[in-house]
């Protein structure tokens, strides 16, 4: 005997339709588990950030020479210094200031490590704003065995010619941002603009 006809399927509606949910669930669990696995892992497998820097106690662009600041410069900056111009050494190495201390070395054509004692003062800005007055700086040797490094370091006061600190200013530096912007400032003698 044949089996009967089945009966004929009428049309589903909209409303008949249930949306599979399976492969929305399985995306959000590999979301989950993608988001735990970075927090875990990402501070075992990703190198540590480093601070960002903030200007040291002497960062700046210092000078022996304030009538020519130009001349010479002492370029202390992020761990390390730079000495150019008319000087006995020139060049560069790292620098480190704690307890008023300061530590160079790496300096090529310079053996050992150098230890100089800072001593802080100010001077009159060269005729610019009288409330301002600029930094000035005094390294004293405890310690090096580079001659040509120390005859540098400690051969005068080192006048600071621009800052990177807010609220020190150097001989160079515009009194305040209008005058940086419009340049209508007394710049002293032997100071280049734009070259700070």
């Amino acid at each position: 005997m044949a089996a009967p006809d089945p009966a004929p399927r009428r049309p589903r509606a909209p409303s008949d339709y249930r949306p599979d949910v399976r492969p929305l669930l399985l995306l959000a669990a590999l979301l989950v588990v993608v988001v735990l696995g970075w927090v875990w892992l990402g501070p075992r497998i990703l190198p540590d950030v480093a601070p960002a820097e903030s200007p040291g106690a002497l960062d700046g662009r210092w000078t022996l020479t304030p009538d020519a600041p130009l001349a010479t410069t002492l370029d202390l900056r992020a761990g390390a210094y730079r000495l150019d111009g008319e000087l006995p050494l020139t060049g560069a190495g790292l620098a480190t200031v704690e307890d008023r201390t300061l530590t160079v070395a790496g300096h090529a054509g310079c053996e050992g490590t150098g230890r100089y004692a800072v001593m802080l003062g100010d001077v009159e800005r060269f005729g610019l704003l009288p409330q301002f007055r600029a930094q000035s700086l005094d390294l004293e040797p405890i310690a090096d065995p580079c001659s040509a490094r120390v005859a540098t370091l400690s051969g005068g006061t080192w006048i600071l010619r621009a800052s990177l600190r807010a609220g020190v200013h150097g001989i160079c530096d515009p009194p305040n941002t209008e005058a940086a912007v419009t340049g209508h400032w007394p710049e002293p003698p032997g100071c280049a603009t734009g070259g700070q």
